[in-house]
């Protein structure tokens, strides 16, 4: 039979065997713990891509949000406001212009307090907002439909402004539509182009005059008749206004030309 001292021996031994083990697993704890820590630290230095995205969208947004700020700002009573759309009708009517192909709309600006107000007329197929409206600068401008925007300046006195002002005004009362038909001999209906042209010749009595083309561009025809529903013999050879013609005539200036980002 083992003695007591034997057995004390033996217990003393057990529990030294088990304290040891204990502290061979507490070490391996802690050493993957560690390592987790310092991967978890170092993974926040460099965002998932889906947060880079969200990062460059919100710095395009404050980009393009200064551009419309800068715009306003130097924007007065009077100038012509441009634009280039993103779409294929938009396309169509740039390329009508004779030299610079950038803009296919326009329209006339004017200030109320703290707000730009735009002057102008675009077709509308289902005849609803085909009329002469007012609409704020940033709606006018806006990026969703629009690449590329510009301001110029037309060398108007204080009473010509007045009186351009009160031409568009008249329209605007008038509902004047859009003139599907591109035709300058008719005022009640009119496109962009052309109520600014009159406007002008109104307000500085024929001092400011718009050049014209004819349209006799064949390779146009076809987009013509399909797009604005018109018979050859309703627009070859007729008078029409580009963009162009406004903006590139010696009383017009251009102050600025912006960029979206995209």
């Amino acid at each position: 039979m083992k003695s007591v001292q034997y057995w004390t021996d033996f217990f003393i031994h057990i529990v030294h065997c088990t304290i040891n083990t204990m502290r061979q697993l507490l070490a391996i704890f802690f050493f993957w713990v560690a390592t987790i820590m310092v991967l978890g630290c170092s993974g926040n230095d460099t965002p998932p891509s889906g947060d880079n995205n969200l990062i460059d969208v919100h710095q395009i947004n404050l980009a393009n949000d200064s551009l419309l700020r800068e715009a306003k700002k130097m924007i007065q009573t009077g100038d012509l406001v441009l634009r280039k759309g993103n779409d294929f009708s938009s396309d169509q009517v740039r390329s009508m212009s004779k030299e610079d192909k950038t803009y296919s709309h326009a329209g006339i600006a004017f200030v109320k307090g703290d707000s730009v107000l735009v002057y102008h007329v675009e077709p509308d197929f289902y005849y609803i907002n085909d009329k002469v409206r007012k609409e704020n600068i940033d709606s006018f401008f806006n990026r969703a439909h629009n690449t590329e925007f510009a301001v110029a300046r037309f060398k108007l006195d204080s009473i010509e402004t007045k009186v351009l002002l009160n031409y568009l005004e008249d329209r605007y009362q008038e509902k004047v539509a859009f003139d599907m038909g591109f035709d300058l001999k008719s005022d009640d209906k009119m496109y962009c182009s052309e109520m600014i042209k009159k406007g002008l010749a109104k307000a500085t009595n024929n001092r400011i005059t718009i050049e014209v083309q004819r349209m006799n561009d064949k390779s146009k025809y076809k987009i013509i008749k399909q797009y604005f529903k018109l018979q050859e013999k309703q627009f070859v050879n007729r008078e029409i206004i580009p963009i162009d013609r406004l903006y590139l005539n010696p009383s017009c200036t251009i102050i600025k030309r912006f960029t979206y980002q995209q």
